[in-house]
């Protein structure tokens, strides 16, 4: 079991790779500079082979909504992967934000990728103690005080938090297995919360369907050449 896979997965998924071996020697990847841009400039360099089979995805058929409080996530039907994202914090940096994204092309490259994980001042003790973050730095994360930032360096975007939540949405619900076809709505939610909906999603059977897709279309998903009967659900298990 690996940690901290998110943000590699996220950069696959943008990139549209979807069959790919990785090596690793250790239990978590690295961090990097809190964001997905280094793996998806290595991706870019590495550059992409097509291969002579089918490709699928997973179609949403019908609406699944997981709701914990004030958190919310739904999935719905769509002809592309498109999500739409709202946080709120009581932070004079964030406050709320929202973004709608469309993954296709190399639109996570460019809009994506480069926002970074970010956390709180009063959160560090906390995590430390848990044997946790035990290389975090400013290098690999936006650090938040109560009234504003430790980092030196700008925000890259003025919705740079709100943006890597769209980041950690398309990394973890790559666990999925393949490509998604569906509108994704998310309102506070984080990694517990898209762990829920991939798993009520999977165990509503009638709510998705696997689907051949164009050979033609290799980062445009929507166009859709033949229904096929679906595998069983896959497990899913997010750290």
């Amino acid at each position: 079991m690996l940690s901290t896979v998110e943000h590699l997965l996220a950069a696959l998924r943008g990139a549209g790779v979807d069959n790919v071996f990785i090596e690793i020697d250790n239990l978590e990847l690295p961090i990097m500079d809190g964001s997905a841009a280094a793996f998806s400039a290595l991706i870019e360099g590495a550059g992409l082979i097509e291969q002579d089979a089918v490709r699928r995805a997973l179609q949403i058929r019908e609406r699944v909504e997981v709701v914990e409080g004030d958190r919310r996530m739904t999935i719905e039907p769509l002809d592309r992967f498109e999500i739409d994202c709202t946080i709120e914090f009581p932070h004079p940096l964030i406050g709320a934000q929202n973004f709608m994204f469309e993954v296709r092309d190399d639109s996570f490259a460019r809009l994506i990728s480069r926002a970074r994980t970010f956390g709180f001042t009063a959160e560090i003790d906390a995590l430390r103690k848990a044997n946790l973050v035990q290389g975090g730095s400013l290098e690999n994360a936006i650090v938040l005080t109560p009234e504003g930032m430790l980092n030196e360096s700008p925000l890259r975007f003025s919705n740079e938090f709100a943006r890597h939540k769209i980041l950690d949405i398309i990394g973890d619900l790559a666990l999925l297995g393949m490509p998604l076809l569906g509108r994704v709505t998310a309102i506070k939610s984080g990694h517990v919360i898209h762990a829920a909906l991939m798993t009520k999603l999977l165990r509503q059977r009638s709510a998705w369907e696997v689907i051949d897709l164009d050979s033609d279309q290799k980062h445009q998903w929507p166009s859709i050449t033949q229904h096929t009967l679906s595998s069983e659900p896959l497990a899913v298990t997010v750290i």
